[in-house]
Protein backbone atom coordinates (compact mmCIF):
# COMPACT_ATOMS: atom_id res chain seq x y z
CA UNK A 1 0.00 0.00 0.00
CA UNK A 2 1.49 3.34 -1.06
CA UNK A 3 1.11 6.74 0.61
CA UNK A 4 -1.83 7.86 -1.51
CA UNK A 5 -3.71 4.65 -0.78
CA UNK A 6 -3.05 5.10 2.95
CA UNK A 7 -4.49 8.63 2.73
CA UNK A 8 -7.53 7.42 0.78
CA UNK A 9 -8.22 4.57 3.24
CA UNK A 10 -7.89 6.85 6.26
CA UNK A 11 -10.14 9.53 4.82
CA UNK A 12 -12.74 6.90 3.93
CA UNK A 13 -12.80 5.54 7.48
CA UNK A 14 -12.32 8.73 9.54
CA UNK A 15 -13.12 11.74 7.36
CA UNK A 16 -10.14 13.46 8.99
CA UNK A 17 -7.34 15.17 7.10
CA UNK A 18 -5.11 15.27 10.17
CA UNK A 19 -5.53 11.54 10.75
CA UNK A 20 -4.69 10.88 7.11
CA UNK A 21 -1.55 13.01 7.39
CA UNK A 22 -0.42 11.21 10.57
CA UNK A 23 -0.85 7.83 8.88
CA UNK A 24 0.95 9.03 5.76
CA UNK A 25 3.95 10.10 7.83
CA UNK A 26 4.51 6.46 8.87
CA UNK A 27 5.52 5.76 5.26
CA UNK A 28 6.83 9.17 4.23
CA UNK A 29 9.38 9.34 7.07
CA UNK A 30 11.34 6.60 5.28
CA UNK A 31 11.27 8.59 2.01
CA UNK A 32 12.71 11.91 3.23
CA UNK A 33 15.42 13.17 0.87
CA UNK A 34 18.18 15.51 2.00
CA UNK A 35 17.64 17.82 -0.99
CA UNK A 36 13.83 18.10 -0.85
CA UNK A 37 12.31 20.78 1.43
CA UNK A 38 8.83 19.18 1.41
CA UNK A 39 7.04 16.01 0.27
CA UNK A 40 4.33 15.98 -2.39
CA UNK A 41 1.44 13.51 -2.47
CA UNK A 42 -0.83 13.73 -5.50
CA UNK A 43 -4.45 12.78 -4.84
CA UNK A 44 -7.02 11.55 -7.33
CA UNK A 45 -10.20 13.02 -5.88
CA UNK A 46 -11.55 16.53 -5.41
CA UNK A 47 -13.52 15.39 -2.36
CA UNK A 48 -10.46 13.86 -0.69
CA UNK A 49 -8.40 17.00 -1.26
CA UNK A 50 -11.23 19.12 0.15
CA UNK A 51 -11.12 17.05 3.35
CA UNK A 52 -7.35 17.47 3.55
CA UNK A 53 -7.70 21.23 2.98
CA UNK A 54 -10.12 21.77 5.87
CA UNK A 55 -7.52 20.79 8.48
CA UNK A 56 -4.39 21.89 6.62
CA UNK A 57 -2.02 24.60 7.81
CA UNK A 58 -2.39 26.20 4.39
CA UNK A 59 -4.86 25.62 1.55
CA UNK A 60 -3.80 27.47 -1.59
CA UNK A 61 -3.06 27.43 -5.32
CA UNK A 62 0.54 27.47 -6.47
CA UNK A 63 1.66 27.76 -10.10
CA UNK A 64 4.98 26.69 -11.57
CA UNK A 65 6.04 25.78 -15.12
CA UNK A 66 2.51 26.16 -16.47
CA UNK A 67 1.09 23.74 -13.89
CA UNK A 68 -1.44 24.83 -11.26
CA UNK A 69 -1.33 22.93 -7.96
CA UNK A 70 -4.41 22.98 -5.73
CA UNK A 71 -2.77 22.19 -2.41
CA UNK A 72 -3.37 21.25 1.22
CA UNK A 73 -0.10 21.87 3.04
CA UNK A 74 0.72 20.41 6.48
CA UNK A 75 3.73 22.11 8.07
CA UNK A 76 6.75 20.47 9.67
CA UNK A 77 6.76 19.87 13.43
CA UNK A 78 9.33 19.22 16.14
CA UNK A 79 9.01 15.50 15.34
CA UNK A 80 8.78 15.68 11.53
CA UNK A 81 11.29 17.91 9.71
CA UNK A 82 9.49 18.84 6.49
CA UNK A 83 5.95 19.61 5.35
CA UNK A 84 3.61 17.41 3.32
CA UNK A 85 1.79 18.88 0.32
CA UNK A 86 -1.37 17.03 -0.79
CA UNK A 87 -2.52 18.24 -4.18
CA UNK A 88 -4.30 17.83 -7.47
CA UNK A 89 -2.92 19.56 -10.56
CA UNK A 90 -4.00 20.89 -13.91
CA UNK A 91 -2.23 22.45 -16.87
CA UNK A 92 -5.50 23.69 -18.37
CA UNK A 93 -5.91 27.38 -17.61
CA UNK A 94 -9.70 27.33 -18.07
CA UNK A 95 -10.02 24.67 -15.33
CA UNK A 96 -8.39 26.87 -12.69
CA UNK A 97 -11.35 29.23 -12.04
CA UNK A 98 -13.76 26.29 -12.28
CA UNK A 99 -11.92 24.29 -9.63
CA UNK A 100 -11.34 27.37 -7.48
CA UNK A 101 -15.06 28.13 -7.55
CA UNK A 102 -15.91 24.52 -6.70
CA UNK A 103 -13.72 24.64 -3.59
CA UNK A 104 -15.16 28.01 -2.56
CA UNK A 105 -18.72 26.65 -2.83
CA UNK A 106 -17.57 24.07 -0.28
CA UNK A 107 -16.37 26.83 2.04
CA UNK A 108 -12.68 26.65 1.14
CA UNK A 109 -11.00 29.87 0.02
CA UNK A 110 -7.85 29.35 -2.03
CA UNK A 111 -5.41 32.25 -2.38
CA UNK A 112 -2.89 32.04 -5.20
CA UNK A 113 0.57 32.24 -3.63
CA UNK A 114 3.92 33.13 -5.19
CA UNK A 115 7.12 31.10 -5.19
CA UNK A 116 8.47 33.48 -2.54
CA UNK A 117 5.43 32.93 -0.30
CA UNK A 118 5.67 29.17 -0.76
CA UNK A 119 9.34 29.26 0.23
CA UNK A 120 8.39 31.11 3.42
CA UNK A 121 5.58 28.63 4.11
CA UNK A 122 7.85 25.58 3.94
CA UNK A 123 10.67 27.46 5.73
CA UNK A 124 13.06 26.45 3.00
CA UNK A 125 16.01 28.34 4.46
CA UNK A 126 16.72 25.78 7.20
CA UNK A 127 15.15 22.52 6.01
CA UNK A 128 18.52 20.76 5.63
CA UNK A 129 19.38 21.54 9.25
CA UNK A 130 16.00 20.14 10.36
CA UNK A 131 16.49 16.95 8.36
CA UNK A 132 19.97 16.43 9.79
CA UNK A 133 18.66 16.83 13.36
CA UNK A 134 15.78 14.46 12.55
CA UNK A 135 18.13 11.76 11.25
CA UNK A 136 20.40 12.05 14.29
CA UNK A 137 17.45 11.74 16.67
CA UNK A 138 15.96 8.85 14.70
CA UNK A 139 19.27 7.01 14.83
CA UNK A 140 19.37 7.26 18.63
CA UNK A 141 15.70 6.49 19.22
CA UNK A 142 15.53 3.52 16.85
CA UNK A 143 18.84 1.93 17.85
CA UNK A 144 17.14 -0.81 19.89
CA UNK A 145 14.71 -1.73 17.13
CA UNK A 146 17.44 -1.62 14.50
CA UNK A 147 19.50 -4.11 16.50
CA UNK A 148 16.50 -6.42 16.82
CA UNK A 149 15.78 -6.21 13.10
CA UNK A 150 19.39 -6.94 12.16
CA UNK A 151 19.38 -9.95 14.47
CA UNK A 152 16.08 -11.20 13.05
CA UNK A 153 17.34 -10.94 9.47
CA UNK A 154 20.27 -13.19 10.41
CA UNK A 155 18.17 -15.72 12.34
CA UNK A 156 14.76 -15.77 10.63
CA UNK A 157 12.99 -15.10 7.33
CA UNK A 158 12.38 -11.44 8.26
CA UNK A 159 13.48 -9.15 5.41
CA UNK A 160 11.69 -5.84 6.01
CA UNK A 161 10.67 -3.77 9.00
CA UNK A 162 8.94 -0.55 10.00
CA UNK A 163 9.29 1.30 13.30
CA UNK A 164 6.69 3.94 14.21
CA UNK A 165 8.91 6.18 16.30
CA UNK A 166 7.47 8.40 19.04
CA UNK A 167 8.92 10.12 22.12
CA UNK A 168 6.51 8.20 24.38
CA UNK A 169 3.70 5.67 24.17
CA UNK A 170 2.33 5.74 20.62
CA UNK A 171 -1.25 5.83 21.92
CA UNK A 172 -1.16 8.18 24.94
CA UNK A 173 2.33 9.74 24.98
CA UNK A 174 3.29 8.34 28.41
CA UNK A 175 7.04 8.82 28.99
CA UNK A 176 7.33 5.37 30.60
CA UNK A 177 7.14 2.90 27.75
CA UNK A 178 8.58 -0.26 26.24
CA UNK A 179 9.34 -1.14 22.66
CA UNK A 180 6.98 -3.80 21.29
CA UNK A 181 7.30 -5.64 18.00
CA UNK A 182 5.32 -8.07 15.90
CA UNK A 183 6.56 -10.37 13.14
CA UNK A 184 4.37 -11.38 10.22
CA UNK A 185 5.59 -14.25 8.13
CA UNK A 186 4.73 -15.89 4.85
CA UNK A 187 7.64 -16.71 2.54
CA UNK A 188 9.20 -13.41 3.59
CA UNK A 189 8.83 -11.92 7.05
CA UNK A 190 7.93 -8.35 8.00
CA UNK A 191 8.50 -6.80 11.42
CA UNK A 192 6.57 -3.86 12.88
CA UNK A 193 7.63 -2.04 16.04
CA UNK A 194 6.51 0.89 18.17
CA UNK A 195 6.44 2.13 21.77
CA UNK A 196 3.64 1.40 24.26
CA UNK A 197 3.14 2.06 27.96
CA UNK A 198 2.28 -0.83 30.29
CA UNK A 199 -1.43 0.03 30.22
CA UNK A 200 -1.67 -0.15 26.44
CA UNK A 201 0.54 -3.24 26.27
CA UNK A 202 -2.05 -5.00 28.43
CA UNK A 203 -4.85 -3.80 26.13
CA UNK A 204 -2.90 -4.86 23.03
CA UNK A 205 -2.56 -8.40 24.39
CA UNK A 206 -6.32 -8.88 23.94
CA UNK A 207 -6.03 -8.36 20.18
CA UNK A 208 -4.97 -11.03 17.70
CA UNK A 209 -2.00 -8.93 16.54
CA UNK A 210 -0.27 -5.63 17.20
CA UNK A 211 -1.27 -4.42 13.74
CA UNK A 212 -4.95 -5.00 14.50
CA UNK A 213 -4.56 -3.31 17.89
CA UNK A 214 -2.92 -0.28 16.30
CA UNK A 215 -5.66 -0.01 13.67
CA UNK A 216 -8.35 -0.12 16.37
CA UNK A 217 -6.52 2.42 18.56
CA UNK A 218 -6.46 4.90 15.66
CA UNK A 219 -9.92 3.99 14.37
CA UNK A 220 -8.47 2.67 11.11
CA UNK A 221 -9.33 -0.41 9.04
CA UNK A 222 -6.82 -3.18 9.72
CA UNK A 223 -4.80 -4.13 6.60
CA UNK A 224 -4.79 -7.76 7.77
CA UNK A 225 -6.84 -10.18 9.83
CA UNK A 226 -4.84 -12.59 11.97
CA UNK A 227 -6.23 -15.90 13.19
CA UNK A 228 -4.34 -17.04 16.30
CA UNK A 229 -2.60 -20.40 15.87
CA UNK A 230 -2.98 -22.50 19.01
CA UNK A 231 -0.14 -24.61 20.40
CA UNK A 232 -1.64 -27.83 19.02
CA UNK A 233 -2.20 -26.37 15.55
CA UNK A 234 1.28 -24.84 15.54
CA UNK A 235 2.83 -28.17 16.51
CA UNK A 236 0.94 -29.92 13.71
CA UNK A 237 2.09 -27.36 11.12
CA UNK A 238 5.72 -27.61 12.25
CA UNK A 239 5.62 -31.43 12.28
CA UNK A 240 4.40 -31.53 8.68
CA UNK A 241 6.83 -28.91 7.40
CA UNK A 242 10.08 -28.96 9.38
CA UNK A 243 11.53 -32.42 8.53
CA UNK A 244 11.69 -31.63 4.81
CA UNK A 245 12.89 -28.06 5.43
CA UNK A 246 15.81 -29.35 7.51
CA UNK A 247 16.51 -32.45 5.40
CA UNK A 248 15.65 -34.69 8.36
CA UNK A 249 13.70 -37.81 9.20
CA UNK A 250 11.01 -37.56 11.88
CA UNK A 251 11.83 -39.96 14.72
CA UNK A 252 9.23 -38.97 17.30
CA UNK A 253 6.39 -36.52 17.87
CA UNK A 254 4.74 -36.38 21.31
CA UNK A 255 4.05 -34.00 24.20
CA UNK A 256 4.62 -30.94 21.98
CA UNK A 257 8.14 -32.21 21.22
CA UNK A 258 9.61 -33.24 17.86
CA UNK A 259 12.75 -35.33 17.46
CA UNK A 260 14.38 -35.21 14.02
CA UNK A 261 17.57 -36.81 12.71
CA UNK A 262 19.84 -35.82 9.84
CA UNK A 263 21.63 -38.37 7.61
CA UNK A 264 24.81 -37.42 9.50
CA UNK A 265 23.29 -38.67 12.76
CA UNK A 266 22.89 -35.17 14.18
CA UNK A 267 19.55 -34.75 15.94
CA UNK A 268 17.30 -31.79 16.54
CA UNK A 269 14.83 -31.81 19.42
CA UNK A 270 12.14 -29.12 19.35
CA UNK A 271 9.96 -28.49 22.40
CA UNK A 272 7.08 -26.26 21.34
CA UNK A 273 4.84 -25.70 24.36
CA UNK A 274 4.19 -22.07 23.41
CA UNK A 275 5.76 -19.24 21.40
CA UNK A 276 7.01 -17.92 24.75
CA UNK A 277 7.93 -21.37 26.13
CA UNK A 278 10.12 -23.36 23.76
CA UNK A 279 13.54 -24.88 23.20
CA UNK A 280 15.53 -26.08 20.18
CA UNK A 281 18.29 -28.56 21.05
CA UNK A 282 21.05 -29.80 18.74
CA UNK A 283 22.40 -33.25 19.69
CA UNK A 284 25.55 -34.72 18.11
CA UNK A 285 25.86 -38.31 16.88
CA UNK A 286 27.23 -39.36 20.28
CA UNK A 287 24.11 -38.13 22.06
CA UNK A 288 25.71 -35.00 23.53
CA UNK A 289 23.85 -31.67 23.46
CA UNK A 290 26.09 -29.23 21.59
CA UNK A 291 23.85 -26.15 21.22
CA UNK A 292 20.50 -24.94 22.49
CA UNK A 293 18.08 -22.11 21.90
CA UNK A 294 15.42 -21.52 24.54
CA UNK A 295 13.05 -18.96 25.99
CA UNK A 296 13.81 -19.31 29.71
CA UNK A 297 14.18 -15.88 31.28
CA UNK A 298 17.33 -16.53 33.30
CA UNK A 299 20.12 -14.86 31.32
CA UNK A 300 21.12 -11.23 30.87
CA UNK A 301 21.10 -10.77 27.10
CA UNK A 302 20.49 -7.61 25.08
CA UNK A 303 17.44 -9.01 23.29
CA UNK A 304 15.81 -11.57 25.54
CA UNK A 305 14.60 -13.70 27.02
CA UNK A 306 15.14 -15.85 23.91
CA UNK A 307 18.80 -16.86 23.87
CA UNK A 308 21.37 -19.21 22.34
CA UNK A 309 23.95 -21.42 24.04
CA UNK A 310 26.25 -21.55 20.99
CA UNK A 311 28.77 -24.17 22.15
CA UNK A 312 27.85 -26.36 25.11
CA UNK A 313 30.94 -28.50 24.52
CA UNK A 314 33.30 -25.67 25.42
CA UNK A 315 31.32 -23.31 27.63
CA UNK A 316 27.94 -24.10 29.16
CA UNK A 317 27.59 -20.58 30.57
CA UNK A 318 28.18 -18.65 27.34
CA UNK A 319 24.94 -17.16 26.00
CA UNK A 320 23.90 -14.63 23.38
CA UNK A 321 20.65 -13.28 21.98
CA UNK A 322 19.12 -15.78 19.56
CA UNK A 323 16.66 -13.37 17.87
CA UNK A 324 14.26 -16.29 17.47
CA UNK A 325 10.46 -16.20 17.72
CA UNK A 326 9.47 -19.59 19.09
CA UNK A 327 8.25 -20.86 15.73
CA UNK A 328 10.58 -23.05 13.63
CA UNK A 329 8.47 -21.97 10.66
CA UNK A 330 10.12 -18.55 11.01
CA UNK A 331 13.38 -19.48 12.76
CA UNK A 332 14.54 -21.96 10.10
CA UNK A 333 17.59 -19.93 9.08
CA UNK A 334 19.06 -20.01 12.59
CA UNK A 335 18.31 -23.71 13.04
CA UNK A 336 19.92 -24.67 9.73
CA UNK A 337 22.95 -22.54 10.60
CA UNK A 338 23.48 -24.45 13.86
CA UNK A 339 23.02 -27.83 12.16
CA UNK A 340 25.54 -27.01 9.44
CA UNK A 341 27.98 -25.62 12.01
CA UNK A 342 28.07 -28.87 13.96
CA UNK A 343 28.06 -31.12 10.92
CA UNK A 344 31.12 -29.35 9.58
Amino acid sequence: MNTREIVEETIASTGSGKSADVCAQAILCHLIQDVMPFQGIELRSFDELAIMMRQADSAHIYAEGGIFYFSAFYKHTDRYPIGRNYFIQTAKLFEVPQLKSKFEVNGIKLPIISAHDFGLLIEEHNFKKRIKAFRERQSKETKLFKGLFEGRTESTNVEKAMFLNTTGCLVCGNDEYQMVSSTLSAQKGFMLGFNLCSKHIDIAKDENSLIEYLAKAYDQPSPIKVMPLGAEEHFYEVKNWLPEALGCELLKASNNTLTLIRPSGLKGIFRLDDLCDYAYMIIDSKGKEVARIDSANHHDVDYGPDHLHPNLRKNKKAVESSFTTGSPLIDTKKIIGLIEQYEN
